[in-house]
């Protein structure tokens, strides 16, 4: 292969990865509105505002929710997509992380968080967990 071919087969891959990325990018997360409590294993431990973190291996951002979650003193429930792929699927969970502020006993999303923890948005799931 000359050297011509070698860089029209790297800028082709490199159009299709920016491609990709932009469409991550421009499609919005979608998160469920309910879920199902016990499916999930959500017992009352987690307290009557449950928190579930979807996360996956390689996630750093996944990795962050974790620490702060812990840092603040804040039971939740991890789902690995990797390891628990069948409870990913069922709630279409294709990228992460997503986390879930959960009514434990109805299900029901009351708030949902896709991007980076920030100081403000950890502080808005431990103001729904003390409530």
């Amino acid at each position: 292969m000359d050297r011509l071919q070698v860089v029209g087969i790297f800028v082709v891959v490199l159009v299709v990865v920016v491609l990709v990325i932009r469409k991550r990018a421009a499609s919005p997360k979608t998160v469920p509105t309910r879920i199902d409590p016990l499916q999930l294993g959500l017992d009352a431990q987690y307290g009557d505002t449950a928190i579930v973190a979807f996360s996956g291996p390689l996630c750093h951002a996944c990795q962050e929710w974790s620490k702060a979650l812990t840092a603040a003193g804040i039971p939740y429930r991890s789902i690995d997509v990797l390891q628990e792929s069948s409870l990913a699927q069922a709630y279409a969970i294709k990228s992460t992380p997503v986390i879930l502020v959960v009514e434990r006993k109805s299900g029901t999303v009351l708030e949902s968080f896709t991007d980076e923890p920030s100081a403000a948005s950890v502080e808005r799931v431990r103001s729904l967990v003390l409530v």
